[in-house]
């Protein structure tokens, strides 16, 4: 447990590094615009989770999904975002509502495109 354990922890320092950086390069303006960062994350994240799960070599080990999935993946992706940002959104109800919308449905829609990408190699 200790070993798989240390394995995503190393995993999500990396994750969350990379979308600490992407936030870096995605600026958003203010409290009351689409927060694109946060957005563009979890769809690139959903994308990637589809496309690893096709991948048997990742997924029946335990130290490679702990490392990918729960550790990279997690620490990328990220809900608290979503729902601190959709709270930060209420002042503006259009915005707010399609953040959530576009995020659920558009995130599905890529966990399944990296699926089907998967499933091609």
């Amino acid at each position: 447990m200790l070993k798989f354990g240390f394995v995503a922890a190393i995993g999500a320092a990396l994750g969350s590094l990379a979308r600490l950086q992407i936030s870096y390069w995605i600026q958003t303006p203010s409290e009351t615009s689409f927060p694109w960062s946060t957005f563009l994350v979890n769809v690139i994240g959903a994308l990637l989770i589809g496309l690893v799960a096709c991948y048997p070599k990742i997924m029946n080990n335990e130290a490679r999904r702990h490392f990918v999935v729960t550790g990279f993946l997690g620490g990328f992706t990220t809900f608290s975002a979503i729902a601190v940002e959709t709270l930060n959104l209420a002042s503006v109800p259009l915005i707010s509502i399609s953040y959530v919308v576009a995020t659920f449905a558009i995130g599905i829609a890529a966990t399944h495109i990296g699926t089907l990408l998967g499933d091609r190699r």
